[in-house]
C-alpha cells in the first residue's frame, strides 16, 4: 500500500513538474523594435511595359535594429526583399536574418504594402506596413516562434525609420 501510494505521489510530482516546464518554455514575450540606418548593398530591377512606371526589383538591405527586450540584442539585420510597384507604390515580400551579439541568428519572412507620394515641391515620402513571422534561429533561439507587425517611413527630407511590435517565444 505504501509503495503504490508513493508511486501515485511520484507520478503526480512528475506530471506537475512537466506541466511547469511546459508553461515556462511557452512564455510569450512582447517586445518592440526600432530599425534605422538602412543601406542597400545590392539591387536588380526589371522594368515592365504593361503600365507606365511598373517595376520589379530584388534588393539586399542591411539595417541597425534595437529591441525593447534587453536580452534580445541584435547587431544588424539583413533583409532580402522582392518588390512589385507602380510609381513607387505596391507590395513587397522579404526574408530576413538578425545577427545577435552572442553569435546566434533569428530569421523569418515578411510581406506588406508601401506607398510613395511626391509633393508639389518635388520632395517625396514613402510609407509602408506589413506583417512578419519568425521561422527559426540558432543557439538559444533555435525553436523561436512569433509574429509581428511593422510600419515605417523615409523621405527626401527625413531619414529611414521602421518600428515593429511582436510576440515571440523561445
Amino acid at each position: 500500500m505504501k509503495s503504490s501510494s508513493r508511486l501515485v505521489t511520484n507520478i503526480f510530482l512528475v506530471m506537475a513538474l512537466a506541466c511547469f516546464t511546459c508553461a515556462a518554455q511557452a512564455e510569450k514575450i512582447e517586445q518592440t523594435s526600432v530599425k534605422t540606418n538602412q543601406r542597400s548593398v545590392a539591387k536588380s530591377t526589371v522594368t515592365l511595359s504593361d503600365v507606365p512606371n511598373h517595376e520589379l526589383f530584388q534588393e539586399t538591405l542591411i539595417s541597425n535594429i534595437k529591441y525593447s527586450n534587453p536580452d534580445f540584442k541584435v547587431n544588424e539585420e539583413w533583409v532580402y526583399s522582392q518588390t512589385d510597384q507602380v510609381d513607387g507604390s505596391g507590395t513587397h515580400r522579404c526574408y530576413w536574418i538578425d545577427f545577435h551579439e552572442g553569435g546566434e541568428q533569428t530569421y523569418g519572412t515578411c510581406e506588406g504594402a508601401h506607398r510613395t507620394v511626391v509633393k508639389d515641391d518635388g520632395s517625396w515620402q514613402s510609407t509602408w506596413e506589413g506583417k512578419y513571422r519568425y521561422v527559426g534561429g540558432t543557439g538559444k533561439y533555435k525553436n523561436i516562434k512569433g509574429t509581428g507587425t511593422y510600419k515605417g517611413r523615409v523621405g527626401s527630407k527625413e531619414a529611414f525609420i521602421e518600428e515593429a511590435r511582436e510576440q515571440v517565444e523561445y
